[in-house]
């Protein structure tokens, strides 16, 4: 063992960490008032109780505080010498409650969020998985639930409370839709409909149950590695195949036939990376973040074939509000904003097939262009009230209008690359084609319209446009609120880490990740229906849940 300044030996620290919050437990203090008492940060608290910190500096502190006996100073402590030492029973149920199972959740969440990043990889570009791989997000939430409940009863924050109040109204006003529409709805579209708004609150409260908090390190480290093989595979596999093809679609990363996830993941990733930069100077992620910056911006302008240009600008420019809080993270958010000028000046020049040149020269000169475009796809809602008012409160039905779960079985037959359960569904169905009269009137004459060589900006598929036409004006706002209240604490709380964070601390990184996610998610809402794609939203709120733990802990709550 290799002693410390102060006597402790490092093979002791975590013993030592168990101990001191254990002690603090029974004391009746929360983490944040111990600091306070104790005079040093949160996040050296919590380094210290997760056997990451010497704790030998503060230990006359400690002793004052706690009772923690003087020899800390000075010499190795066994845990028997610890005042108040339990039996041996007792030590060996805490260590089973503080060690072994905080462990073995964290690896349970981690594990899920890289399965649900990487699946695709390997059922699509590689293809050792079958496609039926791809729905791997339904056993992720089951395990995850079930994991969870064997935790017991434990509560999940004022941050839960505050949007399961409105998804709890949405569950109770799809099924009153779905009985005022019984001739028109499907068992399938509704179940699908609702798994897709519903279920990933059901894995935040899943993973805030299950995340042992002082392990935001790991989550960070989780999605820098993450990254970092998006950004392999797309400069050593997809870059040469678009090079030849001109294809741009091909650019996806791990995320196969779907470029959009793609960008979206490097959205996130870019927001965590500068967080890293500002507040952990001394990772080699912080060493290395101006060249992954530029990469992912890079990444993200071959990929998005211009669609989400606009939701990058203004989610860097909202890293970029989040990170001028500090000193240096004025310097990352200039490192952002020049690094996005340059990739996109590059892809620009180099890659004209792209045309980024004509998106930003119509920009340029109707700014509201293709937003006018884009809201024309909800005229048909517009038109679906007038001729039915009735239809405005609590809509149409679940799946029955241009909503995923009515994509699922309306469109199951399609032979689009990214239609992965669509083979799967026509089996389950026998070959028959789901249609309703609403989608039949209101939906279908829309598809296969092209502005500017693009057929996302008068494509049905628009989130709020399905909401709106499926659940009613009601519906549509209570999901509304869900997601606005998430962005809205996300970027708070991001804010305040950063104002308060101590060097090393990697919570504010991934708060300003969390903020990147919903506001993005929000923005991505008016171009598909991206709310119900889990392969988003399980990983934005099984950050926000991780987040969120951590914040409580230190808080006391």
């Amino acid at each position: 063992m290799e002693a410390s300044a102060h006597g402790i030996s490092i093979g002791n620290w975590e013993e030592v960490g168990v101990r001191v919050a254990e002690l603090r437990r029974r004391a009746g203090l929360s983490r944040k008032a111990l600091a306070k008492q104790l005079d040093i940060s949160l996040w050296t608290l919590e380094e210290v109780e997760n056997g990451r910190k010497d704790a030998g500096p503060y230990a006359d502190s400690i002793t004052r505080v706690l009772g923690l006996p003087l020899k800390l100073k000075v010499t190795t402590v066994p845990s028997s010498e610890f005042a108040e030492a339990p039996s041996a029973s007792d030590s060996f149920a805490t260590r089973a409650r503080e060690v072994v199972r905080p462990a073995s959740g964290r690896e349970l969440v981690l594990g899920s969020i890289a399965l649900l990043v990487l699946i695709r990889f390997f059922t699509e570009v590689v293809p050792i998985v079958p496609r039926a791989g791809n729905v791997i997000d339904i056993p992720i939430l089951t395990v995850l639930a079930i994991a969870a409940m064997a935790r017991g009863r434990q509560a999940l924050g004022n941050g839960y409370i505050a949007v399961a109040l409105p998804a709890a109204v949405f569950f109770g006003i799809c099924a009153l839709s779905a009985m005022l529409n019984l001739s028109r709805v499907a068992p399938g579209p509704v179940l699908v409909f609702i798994y897709g708004f519903l279920s990933p609150l059901a894995v935040y409260a899943a993973v805030y149950r299950l995340w042992p908090p002082g392990n935001a390190i790991s989550m960070s480290r989780l999605f820098v590695w993450l990254g970092v093989v998006q950004l392999a595979v797309v400069f050593t596999i997809d870059l040469p195949k678009f090079i030849v093809s001109g294809d741009p679609d091909v650019i996806s990363g791990t995320f196969g036939t779907n470029q959009y996830q793609f960008v979206f993941f490097l959205l996130l990733f870019t927001g965590l990376i500068a967080g890293i930069f500002t507040a952990e100077p001394r990772r080699l992620a912080a060493r290395a973040a101006p060249v992954l910056v530029l990469l992912a911006l890079a990444s993200i302008l071959l990929a998005q074939y211009r669609a989400l240009l606009v939701t990058t600008a203004v989610s860097l420019l909202l890293v970029a509000a989040l990170l001028s809080k500090r000193r240096r993270g004025v310097i990352s958010a200039a490192v952002v904003l020049i690094s996005f000028v340059i990739a996109l000046g590059y892809v620009t020049t180099h890659f004209p097939a792209l045309h980024f040149g004509t998106t930003i020269a119509t920009l340029a000169h109707k700014p509201g262009f293709y937003l006018s475009q884009r809201m024309e796809v909800a005229r048909p809602v517009a038109h679906l009230y007038t001729d039915d008012p009735t239809f405005i409160p609590l809509g149409t039905g679940p799946g029955t209008f241009s909503s995923r779960g009515w994509q699922t079985f309306a469109l199951a037959r399609s032979t689009s690359r990214s239609n992965a359960v669509g083979p799967y569904v026509s089996a389950l169905t026998g070959g028959h084609v789901y249609h309703t009269d609403v989608s039949d009137k209101y939906v279908l004459p829309q598809r296969g319209i092209v502005v500017q060589g693009s057929g996302q900006l008068r494509s049905p598929q628009f989130e709020y446009v399905s909401l709106l036409a499926e659940v009613g004006v009601f519906g549509f706002l209570m999901i509304l609120a869900v997601y606005v209240l998430a962005a809205v604490r996300s970027v708070r709380q991001a804010a305040t880490a950063l104002s308060r964070a101590t060097p090393g601390d990697p919570l504010p990184a991934l708060l300003i990740a969390s903020a990147v996610a919903f506001t993005a998610l929000l923005q991505m809402g008016f171009l598909d229906n991206w709310l119900e794609v889990t392969r988003l939203t399980f990983v934005s709120w099984a950050l926000l849940a991780v987040a969120q733990k951590e914040l409580d802990s230190r808080e006391g709550q």
